[in-house]
């Protein structure tokens, strides 16, 4: 008498489920981690864009006071710029319930010299992982 396959039996099933749920845990810390690095890109891009502006309007009036087109940031980042007649301080702060609201490199700050930093950082991220640069 031979027994004819229906179907899966619950141990089958369960496996299979163990397999999934452990490579989904894998897998996700690596996809949230890339995005984040996709993130930061975009905020450090935005930055520069933001003081390339700035310094075309310094180029054209002879004072960062009065430049009105500063981007207030995107959905992941706040930018708030601190103007002052000679120099400039954007710094872009990340948004309480985005994704990047527990970002390790805090926040990105960049001034009318060219510095570039991340007050707010988690010990051991260097200005290169965050900045990508």
């Amino acid at each position: 008498m031979s027994m004819e396959s229906q179907g899966f039996t619950l141990i089958e099933l369960l496996v299979a489920m163990a397999i999934i749920a452990v490579l989904a845990g894998v897998a996700y810390p690596g996809y949230t981690g890339h995005v984040k690095k996709v993130y930061r890109g975009q905020v450090a891009a935005l930055l520069t864009e933001q003081a390339q502006y700035l310094e075309r309007f310094y180029t054209r009036s002879g004072t960062f006071i009065g430049a009105e087109d500063v981007s207030t940031g995107n959905d992941h980042y706040r930018i708030s710029a601190v103007l002052t007649p000679q120099d400039f301080d954007l710094l872009a702060t990340p948004i309480v319930d985005s994704v990047m609201a527990d970002d390790a490199c805090g926040e990105f700050s960049l001034s009318s010299t060219g510095v570039r930093s991340n007050p707010g950082a988690l010990p051991g991220m260097s200005r290169k992982t965050c900045w990508g640069q």
